[in-house]
């Protein structure tokens, strides 16, 4: 019986080093792939030719009526406060966070109720699962056991740079992955905004309150 095995298990090894052998061979026959790892798919890149279209081209034009991403959508004007649909293409401060080599301070674009909503809106979408709804560090996601998750309210953050928070979002950064396909620019500056105000929330004095507004509250019991 072991004779039998050990002969079995010998034309096994022959057989993989003679197939591990060819691997430096020249030919011009597809290769055998026991792994082909998606490396042959049923799609044409750019530039190449195409038998299907009687064009010959693989390249299509976009679909009538569609807008790809980075350009201007008029149907937007009526239901966001912001014009483009933008997913970083310019190396500008709005679409980077940087001037030249360095992150940059402050937002991009003036800052209205309507940015502010429209940012808490996305805060709440995308970053109150692991933050938390106020900024704490203590979203859904850290109270499954993600204890990387950061408080937004630390002296770290608050200090941070508007530009490295953009580029956080737009990156990641060690455990948080990259938001920047999910979430186009312009919004990205409004969840800094709404942030910011969140932050500003933790550390507010009666002194921040406006008179108008100081006069409405009830008195100290």
């Amino acid at each position: 019986m072991m004779r039998y095995f050990f002969l079995l298990f010998g034309f096994i090894a022959v057989l993989i080093v003679g197939i591990a052998g060819f691997r430096g061979e020249k030919s011009t026959r597809r290769p055998i792939e026991i792994f082909p790892d998606m490396d042959h798919q049923p799609k044409k890149k750019a530039q190449v030719t195409s038998d299907f279209f009687a064009d010959g081209r693989a390249a299509r034009a976009p679909v009538e009526g569609t807008v790809p991403l980075g350009y201007h959508s008029p149907a937007y004007e009526d239901k966001s406060p912001y014009v483009d649909i933008q997913f970083s293409a310019l190396p500008t401060y709005a679409q980077t966070g940087k001037f030249g080599e360095h992150f940059g301070t402050g937002m991009p674009m003036e800052v209205t109720p309507a940015i502010m909503a429209h940012g808490q809106e996305r805060f709440q979408i995308y970053c109150a699962t692991c933050h938390g709804a106020t900024g704490a560090g203590n979203g859904f996601a850290k109270q499954l056991g993600l204890g990387t998750v950061q408080s937004l309210l630390q002296e770290r953050i608050r200090t941070m740079p508007d530009g490295e928070i953009f580029n956080t979002i737009t990156h990641g950064k060690n455990t948080m992955f990259a938001l920047g396909a999910n979430i186009q620019v312009s919004d990205r500056w409004a969840i800094i905004s709404y942030l910011r105000a969140l932050q500003r929330s933790q550390e507010t004095t009666l002194q921040d309150v406006p008179p108008e507004e100081l006069a409405n509250l009830p008195p100290n019991p």
